[in-house]
């Protein structure tokens, strides 16, 4: 534990004192945070508030690194797909066609694009060009829409999967 000295304001040497006495004296207002103070063996006069301000950080600093670390490596340990690994092996894991809400959604942004350019065509015949164009700009933001739905659901749930993967292992639950 390191020990201080303190410059009195006659201009005198008190101390040794330890840093718990320190805060004493500046709680009891016997030092201000501009009283000089030096470390014992020192050379160097500083301001209370320096030596006060790097005790905080030192007091602070145990505290926070296990939970930058535990959050390090937790987003180390979550990667879906491992840096190194073949493209053989991706291609193993490839599933059979599955419904989701986010491919309906796709097909049904595709759908609208198509009913878009098919009504496009059919208003062609009868020389209505703007409603044509109407029908294909409605198709394009249906298309749009429905795209931008499906990505929505798709980081929905990229984000449900990591948040249950990290409370998993926080929590120590081995359940799936």
């Amino acid at each position: 534990m390191e020990q201080y000295y303190i410059a009195t304001e006659e201009g005198q040497t008190e101390g040794p004192y330890s840093f718990a006495s320190l805060e004493t004296f500046y709680a009891e207002g016997k030092i201000t945070q501009k009283s000089l103070v030096c470390i014992a063996g020192g050379q160097e006069w500083v301001q209370f508030w320096t030596i006060l301000e790097q005790e905080r950080k030192k007091e602070v600093q145990p505290c926070e690194e296990p939970k930058k670390q535990a959050l390090e490596r937790l987003m180390n340990e979550y990667d879906p797909i491992p840096k190194e690994q073949p493209k053989k092996e991706l291609q193993k894991d490839i599933k059979p066609l599955e419904i989701t809400v986010e491919g309906l959604f796709r097909i049904a942004g595709i759908l609208a694009l198509l009913a878009g350019v098919v009504l496009l065509f059919s208003t062609a015949k009868d020389r209505q060009p703007v409603l044509g164009f109407i029908y294909l700009l409605s198709g394009a933001f249906s298309c749009l829409g429905c795209f931008w739905c499906a990505k929505v659901i798709k980081l929905l749930s990229n984000t449900v999967e990591l948040l249950t993967t990290i409370s998993k292992r926080m929590y120590n639950i081995d359940k799936d």
